[in-house]
């Protein structure tokens, strides 16, 4: 009997350790939807569906771990390329901030306002990425991989981001910013591209305020008729009050030697605009984009997109949502394009 009282006092203590461990969370989403678009017929579309683990670890002091890792999936079909990587990232929390390295959402890309059709049509036609008329890399839009990024903590409501990244090795290299690796090694660093940003407020209520730059090394991206390194600027102001979100965002790209159409180069600058009004379970939504081309040989164009969302628990929303394309959106500013809409009836659950 002491004997079997023993064994249990050190298998209590091995496990007690075990037990205060902190559980990571298994989250995600299944976003799907029936899409009909001009010239492409109807389909049945998944929408940045993904799942995920994230959590922290007490490393006592008031340090912890944190960690996460996120996948993109499509349940539409089977095949294994549609499982992608999404933000994965390990780091260290205090109260200096967070420093985390891995995949994740440049600084530029995570200070945007609520949008209010993110991944909500098929190809993402009512995201910032294609609403921005083909500026920038991937409109500012950016995860980016062989990321050393810092969180500040609130000084005054008041944070401050930046991230630097590398190139990567040479048998493939970070692909996201560049449209090749640099010729050697040696020519990495977490200078090849850089973001930072400062926002103020919160996007859940009241006033928020944001602004970004980046900036990408001309070596690490092909530049062959000039010197100049691309940059991208970013500000946004959203005011949320009551059921009412409305927010307003900037861009301006520049040097974008590499993003090209036709030859020319897709300089410009870029604003869109969200409102939506929430109305117990229903809030109807609008979104409009316009855009001006630098290179006056193309043709500027705008975008706009308006739906509903229906609040079914407040796991799931189903939505009801029309965008479109003028012909000059559509093409990249080139003569001869043609308008696109689609609409989409979609719903998105969450676990």
């Amino acid at each position: 009997m002491k004997k079997n009282i023993i064994a249990l006092a050190v298998a209590s203590a091995i496990a007690a350790p075990v037990a205060m461990a902190d559980a990571p969370t298994v989250y995600g989403k299944i976003y799907m939807s029936i899409d009909n678009l001009t010239d492409a017929g109807t389909t049945v579309n998944s929408h940045s569906s993904r799942f995920g683990i994230k959590g922290s670890n007490d490393l006592g002091n008031g340090l912890k771990a944190v960690y996460k890792l996120e996948f993109g999936v499509d349940p539409t079909t089977t095949a294994k390329a549609k499982i992608s990587g999404r933000n994965a990232y390990v780091g260290l929390a205090g109260g200096f901030g967070t420093v985390l390295m891995g995949r994740h959402d440049t600084p530029f890309k995570m200070i945007q306002g609520t949008d209010l059709f993110n991944d909500a049509t098929k190809e993402g036609y009512g995201d910032n990425k294609p609403m921005a008329g083909g500026l920038g890399i991937s409109g500012g839009e950016v995860r980016a991989d062989n990321v050393l990024a810092y969180v500040s903590p609130s000084f005054n409501g008041v944070k401050f981001i930046a991230a630097g990244m590398s190139a990567g090795n040479n048998d493939g290299g970070n692909t996201t910013y560049y449209s090749t690796a640099p010729a050697s090694n040696k020519d990495n660093s977490l200078t090849n591209a850089y973001s930072i940003a400062a926002m103020y407020g919160s996007k859940k209520k009241g006033l928020y305020l944001a602004a970004a730059y980046n900036s990408f090394d001309k070596k690490m991206t092909k530049v062959t008729n000039g010197s100049d390194s691309p940059t991208e600027t970013r500000l946004v102001a959203q005011y949320t009050v009551a059921g009412l979100m409305a927010n307003a965002m900037y861009q301006n790209f520049d040097k974008e030697i590499n993003n090209t159409v036709n030859g020319k180069n897709l300089n410009g600058s870029n604003i869109q605009i969200n409102v939506g009004y929430k109305m117990g379970a229903l809030m109807p939504k609008l979104k409009y984009s316009m855009f001006d081309y630098k290179d006056k040989t193309l043709k500027d164009g705008n975008a706009f997109g308006v739906g509903v969302n229906y609040s079914l628990a407040k796991s799931t929303t189903a939505m009801l949502d029309y965008v479109s394309y003028d012909k000059n959106l559509a093409n990249k500013g080139v003569a001869g394009g043609k308008s696109t809409s689609l609409i989409s009836l979609g719903i998105v659950t969450k676990f």
